[in-house]
């Protein structure tokens, strides 16, 4: 499997992730996400992750929805982009639509708001 180099813009968090505390711990994740604004025109397939997993926190379970992960690294650490989706129809409920990204990372990194990033998505065919 391949990987690929997208550039994009951080903006600051929508403030969920004390809402999922196991799925975090469980994917040995820092507890939080980089928010990255990436440019129009992208590509589908970028910004839906595809592997599934369920969700683990009570809040997942109220709002009925699992995850998509997908591995990558940023600024040299390893993680993963989620994108929480419906349990019963798969439809993505992250801010995949005004083309954000949210990435979460073993451990934390320092990020300003406006920084540009670039992030390396695995999982591609070659």
């Amino acid at each position: 499997m391949g990987s690929i180099t997208v550039k994009g813009t951080y903006v600051p968090g929508f403030k969920d992730s004390p809402r999922r505390p196991n799925l975090y711990q469980d994917l040995g994740l820092w507890q939080g996400t980089i928010n990255i604004q990436l440019p129009a025109g992208t590509d589908r397939n970028i910004l839906i992750p595809n592997e599934r997993i369920p969700g683990r926190d009570p809040f997942d379970s109220e709002e009925n929805q699992d995850f998509l992960i997908r591995r990558c690294k940023l600024k040299g650490v390893l993680g993963y982009q989620i994108l929480p989706i419906d349990k019963d129809t798969a439809a993505p409920r992250g801010h995949h639509a005004s083309r954000v990204i949210e990435i979460s990372l073993h451990k934390k990194i320092d990020v300003q708001p406006n920084e540009e990033l670039e992030v390396e998505l695995q999982g591609f065919e070659d």
